[in-house]
């Protein structure tokens, strides 16, 4: 019996080595640098507004399938693709010139977070806030994207069927976001059960679900934020593709 057990024990630590062999491993690094305002701006900005990026990166190691992958999807996203970058400081040198070149007089703040990763997939999620000078106010944004660790292949745009119509789940899950009924829901956004449509940015998976992330502006007021959805994917199923499917069943 003692034998026995002593094998269940191995063959249990064996798995999670496994899956910790698995772990796509990440650098994260810290960046912050500021640069003067223009003197274009100087008389719209308020005396205190200083451009330049705050940002904290989870960058991935090493060169495998996966890992190449991610790093490209964040370059892209950040908008450096086309560059050779192997490590979180190369990424964020090539931002910090890019931002001083295109976007000199805006202070942004952004992070890049591995948010989720089990046995078949891992998730990285974009977050941040655009201040330009002189703005009366600034632009947050937020997407992510589902990789899957077999291959790499970026999945967030094949999880859901393409003509699947998902209006009651979408609106029950906005009700739950806001917290509110129907009539009220109605009140807040700039859509009903009918009109409502999947998010312009693609889903994501973390442990609670799908999600769908709305933008600002996209199907409500400033002021009511960037309402997110987070659907099982239980509840999902007759809407997944066959890799969808395959990716979310435990």
């Amino acid at each position: 019996m003692k034998r026995f057990c002593l094998v269940m024990v191995l063959l249990a630590a064996g798995v999670a080595m496994a899956f910790a062999a698995g772990e796509l491993k990440v650098n994260t690094l810290t960046v912050k640098e500021s640069w003067p305002l223009s003197e274009d701006m100087k008389e719209y900005a308020a005396p205190e507004f200083e451009p330049g990026v705050s940002a904290m990166i989870d960058m991935p190691e090493g060169r495998s399938k996966l890992a190449v992958a991610v790093a490209k999807w964040i370059a892209k996203s950040l908008g450096v693709e086309g560059l050779d970058l192997n490590s979180a400081d190369e990424l964020a040198q090539a931002v910090v010139t890019k931002l001083k070149r295109e976007q000199a007089d805006v202070a942004t703040e952004f992070t890049v977070t591995k948010e989720y990763e089990n046995a078949k997939l891992v998730t990285f999620m974009i977050s941040g806030y655009d201040m330009a000078a002189g703005a009366a106010h600034g632009m947050p944004y937020c997407y992510g994207a589902t990789f899957r660790k077999s291959d790499g292949k970026e999945m967030s745009d094949h999880l859901i069927r393409k003509n699947a119509r998902l209006n009651t789940l979408l609106w029950r899950g906005l009700k739950e976001h806001y917290g509110v009924k129907d009539t009220e829901l109605r009140n807040i956004l700039n859509v009903n059960m009918k009109t409502v449509t999947m998010p312009s940015t693609s889903p994501w998976v973390t442990k609670d679900g799908v999600v769908f992330q709305y933008g600002a502006y996209e199907i409500a007021p400033y002021a009511a934020g960037m309402p997110q959805v987070i659907i099982r994917p239980s509840a999902l199923t007759p809407y997944l593709t066959t890799e969808g499917k395959a990716l979310l069943k435990k």
